[in-house]
Protein backbone atom coordinates (compact mmCIF):
# COMPACT_ATOMS: atom_id res chain seq x y z
CA UNK A 1 0.00 0.00 0.00
CA UNK A 2 1.56 3.16 -0.91
CA UNK A 3 2.49 5.25 2.02
CA UNK A 4 2.25 2.33 4.55
CA UNK A 5 5.32 0.71 6.92
CA UNK A 6 4.72 -3.02 7.80
CA UNK A 7 5.07 -4.30 10.80
CA UNK A 8 2.70 -1.52 12.29
CA UNK A 9 -0.89 -0.96 14.37
CA UNK A 10 -3.66 1.38 12.22
CA UNK A 11 -6.71 2.40 13.11
CA UNK A 12 -9.33 1.98 10.46
CA UNK A 13 -12.00 4.63 9.61
CA UNK A 14 -14.67 2.71 11.73
CA UNK A 15 -11.73 3.58 14.73
CA UNK A 16 -11.39 -0.29 15.00
CA UNK A 17 -7.92 -0.80 15.12
CA UNK A 18 -5.39 -3.53 13.35
CA UNK A 19 -2.05 -5.26 13.64
CA UNK A 20 -0.67 -5.41 10.44
CA UNK A 21 2.60 -8.09 10.08
CA UNK A 22 2.35 -7.26 6.58
CA UNK A 23 -0.08 -5.53 3.80
CA UNK A 24 -1.57 -9.13 3.08
CA UNK A 25 -1.94 -10.10 6.74
CA UNK A 26 -3.56 -8.15 9.67
CA UNK A 27 -4.57 -9.05 13.55
CA UNK A 28 -8.09 -7.62 14.26
CA UNK A 29 -8.00 -6.52 18.02
CA UNK A 30 -11.91 -6.08 17.94
CA UNK A 31 -11.95 -9.91 16.97
CA UNK A 32 -8.77 -11.36 18.85
CA UNK A 33 -8.17 -12.67 15.54
CA UNK A 34 -5.63 -12.94 12.61
CA UNK A 35 -6.84 -12.56 9.36
CA UNK A 36 -6.11 -12.08 5.43
CA UNK A 37 -6.77 -8.56 3.52
CA UNK A 38 -8.57 -8.61 0.34
CA UNK A 39 -9.60 -5.41 -2.05
CA UNK A 40 -12.72 -4.66 0.48
CA UNK A 41 -10.66 -3.13 3.55
CA UNK A 42 -9.99 0.09 2.51
CA UNK A 43 -7.16 0.09 4.16
CA UNK A 44 -4.97 2.50 2.29
CA UNK A 45 -7.17 5.25 4.14
CA UNK A 46 -6.28 3.64 7.87
CA UNK A 47 -3.98 5.89 10.00
CA UNK A 48 -0.72 4.54 11.49
CA UNK A 49 -1.32 5.01 15.55
CA UNK A 50 2.11 2.73 16.38
CA UNK A 51 3.82 5.35 18.85
CA UNK A 52 0.47 6.34 20.28
CA UNK A 53 -0.75 2.72 20.93
CA UNK A 54 2.78 2.08 22.44
CA UNK A 55 3.41 4.55 24.39
CA UNK A 56 3.68 3.51 27.82
CA UNK A 57 2.97 0.38 27.71
CA UNK A 58 4.26 -2.88 28.98
CA UNK A 59 3.36 -6.82 27.97
CA UNK A 60 4.49 -10.56 27.85
CA UNK A 61 7.08 -11.66 25.40
CA UNK A 62 6.74 -15.62 24.88
CA UNK A 63 9.50 -16.41 22.53
CA UNK A 64 12.36 -14.89 20.46
CA UNK A 65 10.78 -14.89 17.65
CA UNK A 66 8.48 -12.39 19.73
CA UNK A 67 10.55 -10.59 20.82
CA UNK A 68 12.19 -9.99 17.07
CA UNK A 69 8.84 -9.55 15.92
CA UNK A 70 8.68 -6.63 18.72
CA UNK A 71 11.23 -4.97 18.11
CA UNK A 72 11.16 -4.99 14.17
CA UNK A 73 7.24 -3.06 15.13
CA UNK A 74 8.87 -0.77 17.15
CA UNK A 75 12.24 -0.24 14.93
CA UNK A 76 10.19 0.94 11.64
CA UNK A 77 8.25 2.86 13.53
CA UNK A 78 11.25 4.80 15.17
CA UNK A 79 11.14 3.55 18.86
CA UNK A 80 14.36 2.59 19.54
CA UNK A 81 15.77 -0.46 21.92
CA UNK A 82 18.37 0.03 24.78
CA UNK A 83 18.30 -3.24 25.62
CA UNK A 84 18.79 -6.81 23.66
CA UNK A 85 16.44 -9.36 24.11
CA UNK A 86 16.45 -11.68 27.70
CA UNK A 87 17.89 -15.26 27.08
CA UNK A 88 14.97 -16.93 29.04
CA UNK A 89 10.84 -16.32 28.28
CA UNK A 90 8.42 -15.75 29.04
CA UNK A 91 9.85 -12.29 29.20
CA UNK A 92 8.34 -8.62 29.40
CA UNK A 93 8.75 -5.76 26.81
CA UNK A 94 8.20 -2.19 27.73
CA UNK A 95 7.89 1.11 25.70
CA UNK A 96 8.82 3.97 27.70
CA UNK A 97 7.93 7.06 25.92
CA UNK A 98 9.99 6.49 22.61
CA UNK A 99 12.35 3.68 23.32
CA UNK A 100 11.94 -0.25 23.85
CA UNK A 101 13.12 -1.84 27.00
CA UNK A 102 13.18 -5.95 27.58
CA UNK A 103 13.13 -7.41 31.22
CA UNK A 104 13.47 -10.37 32.67
CA UNK A 105 9.99 -9.64 35.55
CA UNK A 106 7.16 -7.61 35.07
CA UNK A 107 7.84 -5.88 38.22
CA UNK A 108 10.75 -3.82 35.75
CA UNK A 109 8.43 -3.62 32.56
CA UNK A 110 5.79 -1.57 35.03
CA UNK A 111 7.80 0.09 37.62
CA UNK A 112 6.26 3.50 36.22
CA UNK A 113 2.89 2.23 35.58
CA UNK A 114 2.69 1.01 32.52
CA UNK A 115 -0.33 0.01 30.63
CA UNK A 116 -0.60 -3.66 30.66
CA UNK A 117 -1.16 -4.54 26.42
CA UNK A 118 -0.67 -7.73 24.49
CA UNK A 119 1.04 -7.86 21.03
CA UNK A 120 0.05 -11.08 18.78
CA UNK A 121 2.55 -13.20 17.47
CA UNK A 122 1.52 -13.95 13.32
CA UNK A 123 0.98 -17.18 12.76
CA UNK A 124 4.12 -19.36 11.25
CA UNK A 125 2.60 -19.12 7.87
CA UNK A 126 1.97 -15.36 7.92
CA UNK A 127 5.43 -15.15 9.25
CA UNK A 128 7.37 -17.41 6.75
CA UNK A 129 4.76 -16.90 3.67
CA UNK A 130 7.23 -15.69 0.55
CA UNK A 131 6.28 -14.18 -2.87
CA UNK A 132 7.04 -17.57 -4.46
CA UNK A 133 5.08 -19.46 -1.97
CA UNK A 134 2.04 -16.89 -3.37
CA UNK A 135 2.83 -17.87 -6.74
CA UNK A 136 2.77 -21.54 -5.91
CA UNK A 137 -1.04 -20.97 -4.50
CA UNK A 138 -2.28 -18.93 -7.59
CA UNK A 139 -0.68 -22.21 -9.85
CA UNK A 140 -2.38 -24.70 -7.48
CA UNK A 141 -6.13 -22.60 -7.88
CA UNK A 142 -5.48 -21.80 -11.93
CA UNK A 143 -4.69 -25.30 -12.10
CA UNK A 144 -7.55 -26.64 -9.22
CA UNK A 145 -5.32 -28.55 -7.92
CA UNK A 146 -3.53 -30.43 -10.79
CA UNK A 147 -0.78 -32.31 -8.85
CA UNK A 148 2.09 -31.63 -11.44
CA UNK A 149 1.84 -28.29 -10.41
CA UNK A 150 5.39 -27.41 -8.81
CA UNK A 151 5.44 -28.76 -4.88
CA UNK A 152 1.85 -30.04 -5.23
CA UNK A 153 2.21 -33.96 -5.69
CA UNK A 154 -0.06 -35.51 -3.51
CA UNK A 155 -2.14 -32.89 -3.82
CA UNK A 156 -5.49 -35.33 -4.74
CA UNK A 157 -5.08 -36.18 -0.91
CA UNK A 158 -8.36 -37.89 0.87
CA UNK A 159 -7.79 -35.78 4.00
CA UNK A 160 -11.04 -34.11 5.28
CA UNK A 161 -11.81 -31.91 3.28
CA UNK A 162 -11.67 -33.56 -0.03
CA UNK A 163 -12.75 -31.57 -2.97
CA UNK A 164 -16.27 -30.89 -3.18
CA UNK A 165 -16.51 -30.71 0.50
CA UNK A 166 -18.38 -27.68 2.40
CA UNK A 167 -16.87 -25.89 5.05
CA UNK A 168 -16.60 -23.21 6.99
CA UNK A 169 -14.18 -20.53 6.54
CA UNK A 170 -14.39 -17.24 8.51
CA UNK A 171 -17.67 -17.61 9.10
CA UNK A 172 -19.24 -18.31 5.55
CA UNK A 173 -19.80 -21.54 4.14
CA UNK A 174 -18.11 -22.28 1.32
CA UNK A 175 -16.88 -25.55 -1.02
CA UNK A 176 -12.64 -26.79 -1.63
CA UNK A 177 -12.50 -26.70 -5.41
CA UNK A 178 -8.42 -28.44 -5.42
CA UNK A 179 -6.01 -28.99 -2.70
CA UNK A 180 -2.73 -29.10 -2.89
CA UNK A 181 1.08 -29.38 -1.42
CA UNK A 182 3.23 -26.20 -1.62
CA UNK A 183 7.38 -27.19 -1.60
CA UNK A 184 7.64 -26.39 2.18
CA UNK A 185 4.87 -28.90 3.08
CA UNK A 186 2.24 -26.98 4.01
CA UNK A 187 -1.26 -28.35 2.53
CA UNK A 188 -3.04 -25.34 0.65
CA UNK A 189 -6.79 -25.45 -0.01
CA UNK A 190 -8.78 -23.23 -3.05
CA UNK A 191 -12.03 -22.75 -2.57
CA UNK A 192 -15.28 -21.07 -4.03
CA UNK A 193 -18.28 -19.03 -2.45
CA UNK A 194 -22.15 -20.18 -2.11
CA UNK A 195 -22.64 -17.69 -5.07
CA UNK A 196 -19.71 -19.72 -7.37
CA UNK A 197 -18.29 -16.46 -7.93
CA UNK A 198 -16.01 -15.39 -5.19
CA UNK A 199 -13.10 -17.74 -4.68
CA UNK A 200 -9.69 -17.55 -2.37
CA UNK A 201 -7.48 -20.14 -0.83
CA UNK A 202 -5.94 -21.02 2.81
CA UNK A 203 -2.74 -22.95 3.78
CA UNK A 204 -3.30 -21.85 7.66
CA UNK A 205 -5.96 -25.25 7.53
CA UNK A 206 -6.08 -26.07 11.74
CA UNK A 207 -7.60 -22.65 11.76
CA UNK A 208 -9.08 -21.30 8.82
CA UNK A 209 -10.92 -24.56 8.01
CA UNK A 210 -14.00 -25.64 10.39
CA UNK A 211 -16.17 -28.15 9.61
CA UNK A 212 -20.11 -27.39 9.09
CA UNK A 213 -22.70 -28.42 12.11
CA UNK A 214 -24.26 -31.55 11.47
CA UNK A 215 -27.93 -31.81 11.26
CA UNK A 216 -28.34 -33.26 14.98
CA UNK A 217 -25.88 -30.26 15.92
CA UNK A 218 -28.17 -27.97 14.19
CA UNK A 219 -31.22 -29.07 16.08
CA UNK A 220 -29.42 -29.21 19.04
CA UNK A 221 -28.98 -25.78 19.37
CA UNK A 222 -31.88 -24.50 17.72
CA UNK A 223 -33.64 -26.40 20.61
CA UNK A 224 -31.27 -24.97 23.02
CA UNK A 225 -32.34 -21.39 20.95
CA UNK A 226 -35.69 -21.94 21.64
CA UNK A 227 -35.66 -23.15 25.24
CA UNK A 228 -34.21 -19.72 26.33
CA UNK A 229 -36.18 -17.68 24.19
CA UNK A 230 -39.30 -19.03 25.33
CA UNK A 231 -39.79 -19.89 28.16
CA UNK A 232 -41.62 -17.69 30.65
CA UNK A 233 -41.50 -17.50 34.23
CA UNK A 234 -45.29 -16.22 34.16
CA UNK A 235 -46.67 -19.59 33.01
CA UNK A 236 -46.61 -23.00 34.54
CA UNK A 237 -43.78 -25.84 33.70
CA UNK A 238 -46.37 -27.50 31.66
CA UNK A 239 -47.19 -24.79 29.34
CA UNK A 240 -43.82 -23.78 28.56
CA UNK A 241 -43.11 -27.04 27.42
CA UNK A 242 -46.28 -27.58 25.44
CA UNK A 243 -44.87 -23.74 24.02
CA UNK A 244 -41.47 -25.56 23.60
CA UNK A 245 -42.50 -28.21 21.86
CA UNK A 246 -44.67 -26.72 19.45
CA UNK A 247 -41.94 -24.25 18.24
CA UNK A 248 -39.56 -27.79 17.46
CA UNK A 249 -42.58 -29.47 15.81
CA UNK A 250 -43.17 -26.45 13.74
CA UNK A 251 -39.69 -26.17 12.33
CA UNK A 252 -38.74 -29.89 12.06
CA UNK A 253 -40.25 -33.75 10.82
CA UNK A 254 -39.03 -35.98 14.24
CA UNK A 255 -39.43 -39.31 12.94
CA UNK A 256 -38.83 -41.96 16.20
CA UNK A 257 -35.79 -44.34 16.00
CA UNK A 258 -36.66 -47.93 15.35
CA UNK A 259 -36.12 -49.46 18.52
Amino acid sequence: MKNKIYPAIYRAVDDNEYLYANKDNYYSYERSAWDKSDNCDNHENDKNITREYLANTYGKVESKEHAEFIFDLGDINNLSSRTGYTEEYPSWFCFDDDELFFFDNESDANYNGEKLITIPLPPKQIQTATSEEEFEMQQIMKNNGDNLVLGCEDSKREEWPCVGDKFIHKGELVTCISKGVMSKGDEVITFEGADKLSHGSCWNIDAWVKKPKTPEEELRDEIELIIKESIDEDYSPSANAEHITGEILSKYNITKKPQ
